[in-house]
């Protein structure tokens, strides 16, 4: 029984591994080309890496001859500001909806959930239109302020605040505290697993964005890693090293993040799956 169990343990394992190798196949090819000359990208037979000739050269012309620095600022810039903003507005339209529960607040929220149902797409031009009309064109805010107010995340803290215990509040209200004091001193540092889950995801999903910067943008200094990749590959179309090169350095950001905070990320989510 012991032995069969064994078994089917090492072919579960192997099969992972298999399947693992697959997604991770284009991961490795981007950073086996990303060192390589333009000679040997395609070469037959293939060589990962060539210990010997590695060509560092094509990240010191990213880093030193491309606006790749800037477009990293500005992506760092947007999102961490609109991450913030979407984190603060959701967190208090949550606590607003779930848990002070004013008049008529189930049937304006269940309006603020219609608007799911409308495809990102047909915003696009409406903000393009309100954008240019208030002088907000070709700068990051365009691409912070449609960001800030996020259905789903108000959604999920309204779900969090409704099972919020309620003794916590009213004893701050005994104390002396008001509504905006009890839920900055007692209610968001106890949404902090939430708040972390709707973090990551969110700077996932803003840092990805294409459509919008490519929309509201067109001075290359204003440019996101997204917009930026697009301008690089249209210059450098047949120069596969380089664009390997600055896609590696483009997923660092996203990869530091992401293991930086996999533990936290893990915990909030199996803590959030008990309590529901």
């Amino acid at each position: 029984m012991l032995l069969s169990q064994n078994v089917k343990y090492t072919i579960r394992s192997i099969a992972y591994l298999l399947i693992g190798l697959v997604f991770i196949t284009p991961l490795l090819w981007m950073v086996s080309t990303s060192f390589k000359y333009e000679n040997q990208v395609f070469e037959r037979p293939f060589v990962f890496v060539h210990w010997d000739q590695m060509n560092w050269a094509n990240y010191k012309h990213i880093l030193m001859d491309t606006a790749f620095p800037t477009w990293l600022w500005n992506s760092v810039f947007v999102v961490i500001i609109s991450v913030a903003l979407r984190l603060l507005l959701s967190a208090l339209a949550g606590y607003a909806f779930g848990f002070l529960k004013f008049r008529y607040s189930d049937t304006i929220f269940l309006f603020f959930l219609t608007t799911m149902f409308i495809p990102y797409q047909l915003t696009l031009l409406p903000q393009f239109i309100s954008f240019r009309f208030i002088n907000l064109l070709d700068t990051h805010w365009a691409l912070i302020i449609p960001n800030i107010v996020d259905i789903l995340s108000i959604f999920l803290m309204r779900q969090f605040f409704l099972s919020f215990p309620k003794e916590l509040v009213h004893a701050a209200y005994i104390e002396g505290s008001g509504i905006f004091r009890s839920f900055m001193k007692v209610a968001l540092p106890l949404a902090r697993t939430p708040l972390l889950t709707l973090g990551l995801l969110s700077f996932f999903m803003i840092w990805d964005q294409y459509y919008q910067p490519l929309i509201f943008l067109h001075s290359k200094e204003m440019y996101t890693i997204p917009i930026g990749l697009q301008s690089f590959q249209t210059q450098f179309g047949k120069q596969y090293a380089l664009q390997m090169a600055l896609a590696c350095l483009a997923i660092i950001p996203v990869l530091a993040v992401f293991l930086a905070l996999q533990k936290q990320f893990i915990e909030s989510i199996v803590s959030s799956g008990l309590k529901g």
